[in-house]
């Protein structure tokens, strides 16, 4: 018997996270498994696809009361036991619940316990990680049990679970924070849409699973984009302000310094005059959202000989992000006014997407999944004085051959001649770039969404990629 709810929407991917989780059930020793990830990334989609068919209960707390989630267990776990009598005792607290159900449960079979949104219960009653220590120590970690504590609120998993400090510290067995999907799995949600349009997609929330269920496939991105997150009252208009409240206790200040970001500013002292904090309550700041993964520091890939530069340029990592305060904060007036901005945002968009694309490009290098004559250790942007490159990879291979990679990427349709000037004038920027200078294997890349006859400028080390390459390169063997 199992509490298990069937979902309707497609599972896709995860098989790592499956396999780690079902390995561990397979262990035949007690685990005590935590699992954390940003709000919607599925988490809770993953935890039910893995209880279907095994014997388990998963519990999701309400915010109200810890008496009320007790009562509420309790329910569940007579339903488990199919016993309406178990339901109507008196118990005093969760430890007296686990020990009362055991008393009952006698089945030494395997069996999960999963508690979604744990972090629901330390709100409640900031005793809980202590609770669960001893409900561990002295039940469950003698029994044929798996143990789940999974949670959305990153900084508090991090602190309240997984912390020195915590008293559910050395507890566990293992941990697995839940990531989004690759770039590729995109095609699995919208089957009709080309390469260019998941880009579009890609740029506005990134692959987090319950946003892209919220666009329908059969309308064009446009359309998406007005009714999800254009429109007053619509799920992905309102998710910032929920997603920053839940994370953070000062959520007006972590929104001034992502829109200021958005603004382009990205030096920590443009950022601190913008905002007027403290260079140093800035910067705790900084680190929480640094932590969450909202925001990452960028710092050049070192090649003039002195190691990685510690000049930081801070930019929005996640893409909803990114594009709520590049896009949407800014227009909030006219979209509360019920005025559609849908044209005004296609007007800027494509510049938008520029710096997306960039990005999916050296995520696709580090991967592998582009063949640039190489495997890089290193790949990222370059900026040096006045200089840039947009992207830079480089690598040693077992024979200490050193292999460097200069490329740039053009949200654009390039011509011939336009082609040939951008190879010509990456061939010009080596010359500033120190590293290795007369033992190197010189590459070069043009990656652009369109490059007319771009196999008359295939080389042995030149490359031309577009976007057909990447739809190749992406979408094939998609697990789902």
């Amino acid at each position: 018997m199992i509490m298990y709810q069937q979902y309707a929407q497609q599972f896709i991917n995860r098989d790592y996270e499956l396999n780690y989780l079902n390995t561990r059930y397979n262990s035949n020793t007690p685990e005590f498994i935590v699992l954390y990830g940003r709000r919607r990334i599925g988490k809770t989609r993953l935890i039910t696809e893995f209880i279907h068919q095994k014997e388990g209960i998963i519990f999701l707390p309400v915010e109200y009361s810890k008496a009320e989630n007790i009562k509420l267990l309790q329910y569940q776990m007579g339903d488990f036991l199919g016993n309406d009598t178990f339901k109507k005792i008196n118990l005093n607290g969760f430890e007296e619940l686990f020990i009362e159900f055991f008393n009952w449960h006698k089945d030494d079979k395997r069996m999960i316990f999963a508690i979604d949104e744990f972090p629901y219960l330390i709100k409640l009653d900031r005793s809980i990680p202590s609770i669960f220590q001893r409900i561990w120590d002295l039940n469950l970690s003698k029994r044929n049990v798996m143990l789940i504590l999974s949670g959305s609120s990153i900084g508090m998993m991090e602190t309240e679970v997984l912390g020195y400090n915590s008293p559910l510290y050395g507890r566990r067995t293992g941990q697995w924070q839940v990531d989004k999907l690759e770039f590729k799995h995109l095609a699995s949600f919208f089957p009709h849409y080309q390469v260019d349009d998941l880009i579009r997609i890609y740029g506005c929330m990134g692959s987090i699973p319950e946003y892209l269920l919220k666009f329908s496939d059969t309308l064009d991105f446009w359309e998406n984009l007005h009714l999800n997150f254009l429109s007053k009252g619509s799920f992905l208009y309102e998710e910032s302000d929920i997603l920053l409240r839940e994370e953070f206790r000062e959520p007006r200040n972590y929104m001034f310094i992502l829109k200021t970001i958005a603004q382009g500013k990205r030096k920590l002292s443009e950022i601190a005059n913008a905002t007027g904090m403290d260079k140093g309550a800035l910067s705790r700041y900084i680190h929480n959202l640094k932590r969450v993964g909202i925001i990452e520091a960028e710092i050049s890939v070192p090649l003039t000989g002195t190691g990685r530069s510690k000049r930081s340029l801070y930019k929005i990592k996640d893409n909803y992000f990114n594009f709520y305060f590049r896009f949407v904060l800014p227009n909030k007036n006219s979209i509360d006014g019920e005025i559609n901005i849908t044209s005004k945002v296609k007007r800027n968009y494509d510049q938008y997407l520029g710096f997306i694309f960039e990005e999916l490009i050296r995520d696709l290098i580090r991967q592998g999944k582009l063949d640039i004559g190489f495997m890089p250790e290193d790949c990222g942007s370059w900026w040096y004085r006045q200089n840039e490159i947009d992207i830079v990879a480089t690598g040693i291979d077992t024979d200490n051959v050193k292999n460097l990679f200069l490329a740039e990427v053009k949200w654009s349709e390039l011509t011939r001649l336009d082609t040939t000037r951008l190879i010509d004038h990456l061939k010009k920027k080596t010359e500033i770039v120190r590293w290795h200078n007369n033992t190197r294997n010189e590459y070069y890349g043009i990656i652009a969404r369109k490059i007319e006859k771009k196999e008359s400028f295939r080389r042995e080390n030149i490359f031309a990629f577009d976007l057909d390459d990447i739809e190749l390169l992406t979408m094939q063997k998609i697990s789902v």
